[in-house]
C-alpha cells in the first residue's frame, strides 16, 4: 500500500464559515415533444425550426419564474378556477406552442399553431 503525503493545513477553518446560499438552485425541466409535433417540425425550413427550438429552450429555462413568463411569452391557458397545467409560449406573433406540465420536471409540448388552432386544441382539455 502506498502512502499519500498530504501537507499540513496552514490554518483551521472558522466554525460556521460556510453558509448556504439564499438564492434557489435553478430548476431544470426536461422537454418532450409529441410525435406529431416533431413530425411537423421536421418539414419546416431550418430557420423556422431554430425559432421554435429557441422558444422551447426559453420555456424550459424560465418556466416556474412568474416574473420572467411575460417577457418570454409563457401564459397559463387554464380556465379560471381550474388548474389544468396547460400553457402556451410565443414563437412569433401568430404562432404559439402549447405545452403541459406533466410531472414536476417535465414539459410536454403538444402542438404549434395560430390562435384559432390553439382554441380548437384546448377544447380537448376542458
Amino acid at each position: 500500500m502506498r502512502e499519500i503525503y498530504m501537507p499540513e493545513r496552514k490554518r483551521e477553518s472558522r466554525r460556521g464559515a460556510a453558509k448556504s446560499s439564499a438564492a434557489r438552485s435553478k430548476s431544470f425541466f426536461k422537454v418532450q415533444l409529441d410525435d406529431a409535433l416533431l413530425e411537423e417540425l421536421r418539414q419546416w425550413p431550418k430557420p423556422d425550426r431554430k425559432r421554435v427550438g429557441d422558444a422551447i429552450r426559453n420555456a424550459q429555462e424560465n418556466f416556474g419564474k412568474p416574473h420572467s413568463h411575460s417577457g418570454v411569452g409563457i401564459r397559463d391557458l387554464s380556465p379560471t378556477g381550474k388548474r389544468l397545467n396547460v400553457y402556451e409560449c410565443r414563437v412569433s406573433r401568430p404562432l404559439r406552442l402549447i405545452f403541459t406540465l406533466e410531472r414536476p420536471s417535465l414539459l410536454y409540448f403538444h402542438m404549434i399553431g395560430t390562435h384559432d388552432e390553439v382554441q380548437r386544441f384546448l377544447g380537448s382539455f376542458r
